[in-house]
């Protein structure tokens, strides 16, 4: 394993201060004069602001020079990397369970047959209790090499019971490796889009969706990973085919098993925090505002304690909390949320993969343009951009092209709007999807821009109001219209009042936004 010329910098410093401590207690407890190097080598990593290359040299020499650095930052990565993957197993069950197959295996190649089967027996049982499939199977292979070559005085029943004791059947197994690859594509078609769907995509879920509800769900109950492939399955691809009602009901079902098996969350969180990234989607859709607040701010979610899982729950629960307070006109929590995220948003961007990036700062930027900070709203909003990856969400990049044009709208200055109005123009016009109400918004603003006249301003609004009405059945449009409500700004314009406050007129008249 090469280190890159500042990869050693990187791993230092993404260090918690326990894994340091771990690392100097456990890894650099030699007194010899090399170890001591490697120490020092570490501490002087630790103080570097960026990565100095040459200082260190210089700080060093004759004993580190440019010919042997490479070679010493190697050995350094080397030991740190052997000290964390033995800190970060020391309460992790399949790294319990991974030690005792290779303690089995040196007992039994020892010739100490019944210690190794005395292991055997207590890895078993603890596989079987964290549903740990893959390492059973380790275990079943040891065992069948135990009793090729051993004569142990363990009952011959006791063994065969215990071997023989599945959770659940091969076939079943085999069911749920499937429903796991299924749910693997599953999560891909979600990166993709959620509601701008073309044929082929379209067709490609309700197949899945089909390959999932032929499963013999008999006896999956036997199963929490069996239980949670299926659900998350249909919860998603129902999801995606806009069967919300159907989604979030199933979604809650999983949330409750993982509450029962809430073990689970330490060792496979990321899994958990997925769920919740689907509760905050489908839950929000279908306004279920207090059950997903609700989700969000459950005790169990202290229980996700590794910085980078909580880095990715904090920027869900954020995605949540901002649209449920942004539809119901509580700018004032708006303005508490928008504040918290941007002093924490710098620390977690690293955890989060670009789609999670990408959505956190459409975020950012439609709550700071709600409360009218233009400047950070026209910021968040080209920095979600950067996040844009082929094949990613092209639905989101339509969103933040109309939002930039809006954005530097309200902005009033002539040379940032007719570059984003060009800019904004060339990618629709690129763009192989149409959608009637993004070309007449487009065209809203560009007319209204020029025109001085507040009476002729009010009439391109209207305009636009009128290609929204005409294509209300449009899914897109509906869709794209949860995530900004782009009619309601528009009234708002019309009624010449803040769209803030349009929205608190709404909510306070109990109509739907």
């Amino acid at each position: 394993m090469k280190p890159t010329s500042d990869f050693i910098w990187q791993l230092i410093h993404s260090l918690s201060s326990s894994e340091k401590l771990f690392f100097k207690r456990n890894f650099a407890i030699s007194q010899s004069a090399q170890q001591r190097l490697y120490l020092q080598l570490f501490d002087a990593i630790v103080k570097q602001k960026k990565y100095d290359e040459v200082a260190i040299i210089k700080k060093f020499h004759p004993t580190i020079t440019k010919k042997n650095i490479a070679f010493q930052k190697h050995y350094l990565h080397r030991q740190i990397a052997e000290a964390i993957v033995q800190y970060d197993g020391r309460n992790n069950s399949g790294h319990d369970i991974y030690n005792q197959i290779q303690l089995i295996r040196i007992y039994r190649k020892k010739g100490l047959f019944n210690e190794a089967h005395t292991i055997w027996k207590k890895a078993v049982e603890k596989a079987r209790n964290t549903e740990s499939f893959a390492l059973l199977n380790l275990l079943k292979t040891e065992f069948e090499k135990m009793i090729l070559f051993s004569s142990v005085n363990t009952k011959y029943d006791e063994l065969h019971s215990l071997f023989k004791k599945n959770l659940i059947t091969y076939n079943e197994y085999a069911e749920m490796i499937t429903l796991r690859d299924i749910y693997a594509e599953t999560i891909l078609l979600k990166k993709k889009a959620h509601f701008d769907l073309d044929k082929e995509l379209r067709e490609k879920i309700s197949l899945l969706l089909e390959k999932v509800n032929k499963t013999n769900t008999t006896s999956h109950g036997h199963s929490f990973w069996f239980r949670h492939y299926y659900n998350m399955n249909k919860a998603t691809l129902l999801y995606l085919l806009h069967e919300t009602p159907q989604s979030l009901e199933i979604l809650q079902q999983v949330f409750a098993d993982w509450k029962k098996n809430s073990r689970f969350i330490t060792t496979h969180g990321e899994f958990y925090i997925e769920l919740l990234y689907m509760i905050n989607y489908a839950g929000v859709l279908n306004r279920s505002y207090n059950y997903v607040t609700g989700i969000f701010n459950d005790d169990i979610n202290l229980l996700i304690t590794e910085p980078s899982q909580r880095a990715n729950f904090e920027a869900i629960k954020y995605l949540a909390l901002n649209k449920i307070y942004n539809k119901t006109a509580r700018y004032d929590e708006v303005e508490k949320l928008v504040s918290f995220m941007k002093s924490k948003y710098k620390l977690w961007e690293p955890s989060l993969n670009s789609d999670l990036n990408r959505t956190t700062n459409l975020s950012l930027g439609i709550g700071c343009f709600v409360l009218e900070q233009f400047e950070n709203a026209l910021y968040f909003t080209k920095r979600a951009i950067t996040y844009f990856k082929e094949g990613a969400r092209e639905e989101h990049s339509a969103l933040a092209q109309v939002l930039l044009l809006l954005i530097t709208y309200n902005l009033n200055n002539p040379r940032l709007f007719d570059a984003q109005y060009s800019a904004t123009y060339t990618y629709f016009y690129k763009r192989k999807k149409k959608h009637p109400f993004e070309t007449a918004l487009v065209q809203c603003l560009h007319r209204a821009f020029y025109i001085k006249d507040n009476k002729s301003k009010i009439a391109e609004y209207q305009k636009a109001l009128r290609v929204f009405e005409h294509n209300k059945d449009d899914l897109v449009q509906q869709m794209t219209f949860t995530i900004f409500n782009y009619p309601g700004w528009l009234i708002s314009k019309v009624q010449r009042i803040p769209y803030r406050q349009y929205v608190e007129r709404k909510v306070k008249s109990g109509a739907d936004l």
